[in-house]
């Protein structure tokens, strides 16, 4: 005669392994599923914030939210991972499939407008080298950078890109940039400066919440760039006090650029504001300590 098991006691019948545990849970009502922290996911809507991010063509993925994605490029900081698993400071976790890759094809490449060059915020750009190969970058709140959710699904290291973040992050930010050179070859900021468009004279850097005034020297035996407050000063001492050019004899005559300025019996020069007062010769044939003859 055949019986009729409950369930329950079919349940039981089974054996003891994982699969056979989790199938009686199920027939019990219950769930053997241990508990994990919830996964910040948006939802797989193809249109990826701003048209900067795409997803596979019909590929539907459950990326994380826009808000995450600023927040991870802005702060490094704020998320730690172990293996595949990505955690934030608040709890929510998410994995590395999760995070949406650039759509390269429709980013821009900043230029200086009007010997201003912006870098925004919170914006993705390209930077093309030398060598005509493009790299991609973002602007969080401090400046510009390599993108690091692009790093947490495992882009290379790019020294080219990290070079040219460096650089501009130092003309933006520094307190005083006269001795670039300790930083930076002259060469290499000659060519930084000509592939943003950067006219010699006075330039703007914005980036961030930051916004900067530098002053781009052509001079040769100068630092190149300096900040508008040592630009004030040194005009002032030309201009104004006279007590840079006090040893000079009233009637002697300085080149700015190749022209010629004669000093005033109040030992000042009549210089228009902007003009390249650090590429200045002096009547005894030097120029900042070096002899051009």
């Amino acid at each position: 005669m055949k019986v009729r098991m409950t369930n329950l006691q079919l349940a039981h019948k089974m054996g003891s392994t994982n699969s056979e545990k989790q199938l009686i849970n199920i027939l019990l009502g219950k769930n053997s599923t241990p508990k994990k922290r919830d996964v910040f996911v948006r939802s797989s809507n193809e249109d990826i914030y701003f048209g900067n991010y795409t997803s596979n063509v019909g590929k539907k993925t459950n990326y994380i939210s826009k808000d995450i994605l600023t927040l991870i490029n802005n702060d490094n900081s704020c998320v730690q991972w172990e293996g595949n698993v990505h955690f934030l400071r608040d709890g929510r976790t998410f994995t590395t499939d999760q995070i949406p890759p650039i759509n390269t094809s429709g980013l821009k490449e900043i230029k200086a407008e009007n010997n201003c060059i912006d870098f925004g915020k919170n914006q993705y750009f390209k930077y093309v080298s030398g060598d005509g190969k493009e790299h991609y970058l973002y602007t969080n709140d401090h400046g510009p950078g390599s993108i690091f959710s692009e790093s947490l699904r495992g882009a290379p290291y790019d020294g080219i890109l990290e070079r040219y973040s460096m650089f501009w992050n130092y003309i933006g930010t520094a307190k005083d940039t006269v001795y670039i050179a300790e930083r930076f070859p002259l060469s290499e900021v000659e060519t930084y400066l000509k592939e943003a468009g950067i006219q010699p004279g006075f330039f703007t850097v914005k980036m961030g919440d930051t916004e900067t005034t530098r002053f781009y020297s052509t001079g040769k035996y100068n630092g190149m760039i300096y900040n508008q407050k040592r630009y004030d000063q040194q005009y002032e001492g030309l201009t104004k006090n006279g007590g840079i050019l006090c040893k000079y004899e009233p009637g002697s005559v300085f080149k700015i650029k190749g022209k010629e300025y004669v000093l005033s019996e109040e030992h000042t020069l009549d210089i228009p504001y902007g003009e390249d007062i650090f590429d200045i010769e002096n009547p005894d044939n030097y120029r900042f300590g070096v002899r051009i003859d």
